[in-house]
């Protein structure tokens, strides 16, 4: 047997797969809660309601991105202890100035921007926006401080803590008859949720690094790891953006209700990504961060391990949907949820192909590779702006909307894996090189 693929099968038979089953299991179990309770939650809030919820889920996530400008990456892959908690510093400082600079934004524009997607719901609210950033942000930030310390079972108890917290705050307020921003209130408690959790540790047993923080050092570290706030953050955003987009365009062309059950649908289908996907790619990048520079090729067979695997894993979901997707939910959410399930056909692939393409993308951080990451990036965001463009110009329907919506990020997917493996394949010919 080949020594670098006994390698990858003891890494995936050992510590690799323990730690994506911890991260899977407190995931799981937060989607088991979520699926149960979507039921009652969406038989509280109608479409059009749940279609604001969408909205504001959006425009946070598209913010988030811009929360600490990606310096928070920087925290795995710092050399030391010392240096990282200057990161994670540096992290928590500009995730603070942005959100005040946001707040002061939404206090002058911030009705006309919300007005543009039917967000008019928001607006005597919109001050929920920037304490959604800030608290998200937090929680992504000390993510990263865990997956530094390999802590796994930390951030899998978060999950099943933020799915609680979200799902009771969106079932009392409903009870209570507030409305959609009972569903925000439910995102922004539950994101925010394991915050305590995941920085304990780093308290009680780390709580002497904190004497390594100094200006100087985090002003050397917004330095060395420059290439996050300029490639990276700029990358996700558009990124994220891509994803996103949609949803916008969508409450555009077609209204709230039609976002409201796109948003049902998205959610629903992703939860095969939520479940494996995120989990695989977190570790991966937890390992790609301890071994990636040391040693390309490891890496590179457990690429291809993990497509194989994800691929299987993916595909039940993906024929289940394809075959009863509006007769599902129909039955679990209710008749007016039932084109919502129509929906779920459509996506089903990109997620599909999202699942088993995007962990190793993992990789252009790791190698410093954000440039190359951002054009990729940049090249989703585009081909969102032309789908629709198309269809606003063809006048499609919202189900061609989605389905070239669809196409277009499959696509993209496939793209970005065949190019990481383009950078891993550099990197073993340096390291080749190196030894020769």
């Amino acid at each position: 047997m080949n020594l670098n693929l006994y390698k990858i099968k003891r890494l995936f038979k050992g510590n690799f797969a323990k730690n994506v089953l911890i991260i899977t299991g407190g995931t799981a179990i937060a989607q088991v809660i979520n699926t149960l309770l979507s039921p009652i939650i969406t038989r509280i809030y109608p479409p059009e309601q749940y279609g604001v919820l969408t909205v504001y889920a959006s425009i946070l996530s598209i913010s988030v991105i811009i929360g600490s400008l990606k310096y928070e990456w920087g925290i795995p892959i710092a050399d030391d202890d010392d240096i990282a908690i200057n990161v994670l510093s540096l992290s928590v400082i500009i995730l603070f100035i942005v959100t005040v600079l946001i707040t002061i934004i939404l206090i002058f524009v911030g009705d006309v921007f919300l007005r543009l997607f039917d967000g008019e719901v928001l607006i005597e609210f919109k001050f929920i926006i920037p304490l959604g950033l800030f608290f998200t942000g937090l929680y992504n930030i000390f993510t990263q401080w865990s997956y530094r310390k390999q802590d796994y079972k930390s951030i899998s108890k978060t999950k099943f803590t933020q799915a609680i917290t979200q799902n009771i705050v969106k079932i009392c307020c409903g009870l209570m008859n507030l409305g959609p921003i009972g569903l925000i209130l439910g995102n922004i408690f539950g994101q925010s949720a394991g915050i305590t959790t995941l920085s304990m540790p780093l308290i009680k047993k780390d709580k002497g690094l904190f004497t390594k923080i100094n200006i100087k050092d985090i002003y050397r570290c917004a330095k060395r790891y420059i290439k996050f706030p300029i490639y990276s953050a700029p990358g996700q955003f558009l990124n994220i953006t891509g994803l996103q987009l949609p949803v916008l365009f969508i409450t555009l062309l077609y209204g709230n209700t039609i976002v409201g059950l796109y948003g049902l649908a998205n959610s629903i289908v992703s939860i095969p990504m939520n479940l494996i996907g995120n989990s695989i790619a977190d570790v991966f990048y937890g390992e790609a961060a301890a071994i990636g520079k040391s040693d390309p090729r490891r890496l590179k067979d457990l690429s291809f391990n993990l497509l194989r695997r994800s691929a299987l894993i993916g595909a039940t979901p993906l024929i289940v949907l394809l075959l009863f997707g509006p007769l599902l939910f129909s039955f679990i959410f209710g008749e007016i949820w039932r084109e919502a399930g129509i929906f779920a056909r459509i996506i089903s692939f990109l997620v599909f192909t999202r699942l088993i393409f995007t962990p190793i993308t993992r990789i252009f951080s790791v190698y410093e590779k954000q440039k190359e990451s951002l054009v990729l990036d940049g090249l989703r965001a585009l081909l969102v702006l032309i789908v629709f463009c198309v269809s606003k110009l063809l006048l499609l329907n919202s189900y061609w909307s989605i389905a070239l919506y669809a196409i277009a990020m499959s696509f993209v997917y496939l793209l970005t894996y065949l190019y990481a493996h383009k950078v891993l394949n550099a990197e073993i010919s340096r390291m080749d090189n190196l030894v020769n």
